[in-house]
């Protein structure tokens, strides 16, 4: 995987219970998201594969973090149920793996079974690092069971998750939720609020405006006349390098007005 220009990137992980605070902000902020920026979730496994009972110690750790998003985050409750109905387990990829094998299926319905995966934890108090627990989420989610089942622990899935947690790590990202906007493949992070989007959007929109003004101006010269190639006899810009210039990033802006010139100087030899 590779960053792509104008995307926001949120890497996150289905049993984080901080993302799980985190879902009615994100919500929001996808729907008042820039049109100019992508927006794509990355999956960067907080726990690897274990069948060893969680230690006390993290237990108590865990509890606590949820004690400390209620207070937090108005509304927000989980049902502590969980830690005396169940042998917790320190696992989190199995619940990751489930979602990539949804995407792999039905990517519409990848957000729909991160829901019901999260709500069978905090508030059914069932263990989504089991898998019986996860094909009842996809299950209710209107997913194939049968093919569902064969892709969650298949090698292409475990490669696809080690894919994932790569490429977070090469975002620098080592707590979650984070978001990273990538713009003109420069890397920001973007500070998490988990009561409100308005701040989020302030700081990607203050990036985005900064990046806007300091972009390479367009070449075009208000002399637009197009050639039988496409080609503008103006700017000497090819008809997709005019109409993507807007979401091009620096680099490949100037590799396209370096392209300009060479035809521009092509065609004034021609003329002579």
């Amino acid at each position: 995987m590779q960053t792509e220009n104008h995307t926001l990137y949120y890497i996150y992980d289905p049993m984080c219970s901080w993302c799980y605070a985190f879902e009615q902000s994100l919500s929001e902020l996808q729907k008042q998201l820039p049109p100019l920026l992508n927006f794509k979730a990355i999956l960067g496994g907080l726990a690897p594969d274990t069948d060893e009972p969680m230690p006390i110690d993290t237990q108590q750790m865990v509890q606590q973090a949820w004690q400390r998003i209620e207070q937090s985050v108005p509304g927000l409750r989980f049902n502590f149920d969980f830690w005396t109905k169940n042998t917790p387990i320190r696992a989190t990829y199995p619940a990751c793996r489930a979602l990539l094998a949804a995407q792999q299926q039905a990517p519409e319905r990848v957000e729909r079974l991160r829901q019901k995966i999260q709500h069978a934890y905090y508030q059914e108090a069932k263990n989504p690092s089991l898998d019986d627990t996860l094909i009842n989420c996809a299950e209710q989610t209107g997913l194939n069971i049968e093919t569902f089942s064969q892709a969650l622990n298949s090698t292409g899935i475990k490669l696809k998750l080690t894919e994932h947690i790569h490429f977070s790590r090469s975002l620098s990202v080592s707590s979650y939720p984070s978001l990273r906007l990538v713009l003109d493949e420069k890397i920001y992070n973007i500070a998490i609020n988990y009561t409100q989007s308005t701040p989020l959007l302030n700081q990607i929109n203050q990036l985005l405006d900064v990046h806007t003004h300091r972009s390479i101006e367009s070449p075009c010269i208000r002399q637009c006349c197009l050639n039988n190639d496409d080609i503008c006899l103006g700017c000497f810009r090819a008809l997709t390098e005019i109409t993507q210039w807007a979401y091009y990033s620096e680099t490949e802006k100037q590799t396209v007005l370096k392209h300009a010139l060479q035809r521009k100087t092509l065609y004034n030899k021609n003329l002579i």
